[in-house]
């Protein structure tokens, strides 16, 4: 046993036993950067162990973001000295290793099967070789709980979630050679918030695995890895950024031949301000103004000045119940125009969102918020406003400064990377010239998963990363429930689609033809059908494995998804759009495969099609090559011949607060409590609603 898995594992018992904390005088590490020892030394009783640490990466030109490795290690050796109620004052334990400056290690020679867990909100397990993504378990799909984060403060059900997570990724884990690892030359943790986490989590680990090494990755390390290594780029300014992270908030790192180097890290916390601005608009929080603010206190004479700065009386909001705002906020924008006179303000709050003690807001802006909702809805308008025009002249700085030449593409990820508004400006800053170099047309790219739920790929591939591309939108998890399908198909008098005609079929049924007219259930022209097959998508988006389906020929059905899915009425809904079909809809070929961007609609087919775009006219659309999804491009282009254009509303297959579905008894209860999904496709077998159809041929 390694004498780090050693202290892991005895601090843990010192955890479990609640020891009674024995001082220490002094404790001796040595930290370990690139094959090079340092000593390190602290005294508890009479030094800051925080100046400390800083003027010893100071004194050895360190980078400063070792701080966090060490700070941690320091836990570690005081918990060991407890644990073993050792009478020596002093405690010298063997640190863990640290890299200097470059995030990669050289792939060795021997296979190397690498274990990365995540373990903040949407928690994640993934599984590599050699580079190679086998499967990747988020959390949330497994417990049914939305943005899944593991219960801190209850270690029973701790050890019994990931210990459950765990096996579940040993038995069910589709590899592409038919057999699972039961053995791992290496794992990796995600940067913990509590050390607690970090060594139970080892310890349940080593009890379903046999690991050889553990390492650490840092946040943002893993959020760059996993989109530079996934782009089309040999080289890439990668920008990572979102509300938090043990290694900052907003990095940029330079990638180039699969070697990558951090070279800024900007104080800004742009997740964070985006989310605490939302505070301000109750029809996204679906919580009073008053809940969070005392609108009587406001008192305000120019509006344009930022004057006095007010706090909220409570947050009272958790981490599960705020993460879907900002998604809200963006659709919320487009019912508004932006105030003009508010967007300094905005501009300054976003600013100084990396401040400490950010948090309280301009007077105007409380004031604009509780003057009546079309204040909120105006103010909300310029929060992203603001927010674009904030994003977009940062990346445009970075790009002069790295050299446009020097990169073949942008990279964005972070949770900040959902904002598919914002990505679409910095897609149009440069592949339009305008980004102040000529001649040089770059491209924008954003991985599948740019949120946490993609941690734990980019932390396997700090220690082994791929030796070739590799497509990544469908490496989830079959249908939990999978081997009861034939029952229910029987039992509810389900008909093979390959034997109605396949995608034509459903075409046919999609586009109300016959298939619909002689099974029509309800008073719609139309139905909705929910796609279920294969592999669940990895990462926030549907992409046509677990997806709601439906021609965007009426705002009536983009009234009917919401209603739906229980949505507030201003959300849009996603168009799927084969390949082919882009520059009629966009008058450009604009790739999305993953829904990450949203360019303008033209306006021909927008009158065509209305439910197709958002009410500012924007489309955050998924194009779909025939290489990428071959049934889905077949069910578009089929689609197309039958209403003049392939495309159709594709929406994520879940209900009101709950993840992606994945099992089959919860879609088919789906079908027959909602009124408005008329049909699910699961696999081969099509489903109608149970009570309704009696005898009618299909």
């Amino acid at each position: 046993m390694t004498p780090l898995r050693h202290v892991l594992l005895v601090f843990l018992g010192a955890i479990l036993a609640l020891r009674q904390i024995v001082a220490v005088s002094l404790v001796e590490i040595s930290v370990d950067v690139d094959g090079q020892s340092f000593p390190f030394t602290w005294r508890p009783g009479s030094e800051d162990v925080v100046l400390k640490v800083e003027n010893f990466l100071e004194e050895h030109s360190l980078d400063p973001l070792l701080r966090f490795s060490i700070l941690n290690d320091i836990k570690v050796r005081r918990a060991w000295l407890v644990a073993n109620s050792t009478a020596s004052p002093t405690l010298k334990v063997p640190s863990i290793p640290l890299k200097r400056g470059q995030l990669t290690k050289e792939v060795k020679s021997e296979e190397q099967t690498i274990l990365a867990l995540h373990m903040g909100h949407d928690s994640s397990i993934a599984i590599t070789r050699n580079g190679r993504v086998q499967c990747i378990l988020e959390l949330e799909r497994l417990f049914e709980v939305r943005y899944f984060a593991p219960p801190v403060k209850d270690w029973t059900k701790f050890r019994k979630d990931w210990t459950h997570a765990l096996k579940t990724v040993q038995r069910r884990c589709v590899c592409e050679d038919g057999w699972i690892p039961s053995h791992f030359t290496d794992a990796v943790l995600l940067f913990p918030g509590f050390a607690q986490e970090q060594f139970i989590l080892i310890h349940l680990a080593e009890k379903v695995f046999s690991i050889d090494r553990w390492h650490y990755c840092d946040h943002h390390q893993a959020h760059a890895l996993a989109a530079y290594y996934s782009s089309p780029f040999r080289s890439a300014l990668v920008v990572s950024y979102d509300s938090t992270g043990n290694d900052g908030t907003f990095n940029v790192y330079l990638g180039s031949f699969d070697k990558m180097q951090r070279i800024a890290q900007l104080d800004y916390s742009l997740g964070s301000a985006y989310e605490q601005l939302a505070t301000l608009l109750p029809e996204v929080t679906g919580s009073p103004l008053e809940a969070f603010f005392d609108c009587d206190q406001i008192n305000v004479t120019e509006v344009s000045e930022v004057g006095e700065m007010v706090g909220p009386h409570t947050l009272y909001f958790t981490t599960h119940s705020s993460l879907p705002w900002a998604g809200k906020l963006m659709g919320y924008a487009a019912i508004a125009e932006p105030i003009e006179d508010l967007r300094p303000l905005v501009r300054f709050y976003l600013e100084v969102s990396g401040s400490p003690g950010h948090g309280n807001y301009p007077a105007p802006l409380l004031r604009a918020a509780c003057e009546s909702v079309e204040g909120q809805r105006a103010l909300g308008a310029t929060i992203q406003l603001e927010f674009e025009n904030f994003v977009e002249e940062r990346v445009k700085a970075l790009l002069e400064h790295v050299g446009h030449q020097e990169v073949e593409g942008i990279a964005l990820t972070g949770g900040c990377a959902l904002n598919v508004l914002a990505n679409q400006r910095i897609y149009d800053l440069v592949t339009n010239g305008s980004s102040g170099s000529a001649g040089s047309v770059l491209d924008v790219y954003v991985p599948p998963a740019p949120n946490d739920s993609g941690l734990s790929l980019g932390a396997t591939w700090s220690v082994a990363p791929p030796k070739v591309r590799q497509p990544l939108q469908y490496l989830g998890f079959p249908l939990w429930d999978e081997g009861r399908l034939l029952r229910y198909a029987r039992n509810r008098g389900a008909k093979r689609l390959s034997s109605l005609g396949g995608v034509e079929y459903l075409a046919d049924l999609l586009a109300g033809g016959d298939p619909w007219l002689r099974q029509r259930n309800s008073s719609a022209e139309k139905p909705i059908v929910a796609v279920v097959r294969g592999r669940q998508e990895f990462g926030p988006r549907a992409l046509g494995h677990r997806s709601l389906l439906a021609v965007p020929d009426s705002h009536q059905m983009r009234e009917r998804m919401n209603r739906l899915k229980a949505r507030q009425w201003y959300r849009p809904v996603a168009p799927m759009i084969a390949e082919e079909a882009l520059g009629q809809v966009f008058g450009r070929h604009v790739s999305s495969p993953f829904m990450t961007m949203a360019p303008q609609v033209l306006p021909e087919t927008r009158r065509s099609f209305p439910a197709l775009s958002h009410l500012d006219g924007t489309a955050r659309h998924q194009s779909v090559a025939r290489t990428e999804e071959p049934w889905i491009h077949a069910l578009l282009m089929a689609v197309g011949k039958r209403t003049g254009l392939a495309a159709l509303i594709n929406t994520s297959f879940n209900t009101k607060g709950k993840p992606i579905v994945n099992k089959i008894s919860e879609c088919l209860s789906m079908l027959d409590d909602l009124p408005d999904l008329d049909f699910v496709v699961i696999e081969d077998w099509i489903f109608r609603k149970r009570n309704v159809g009696g005898q009618r041929p299909w």
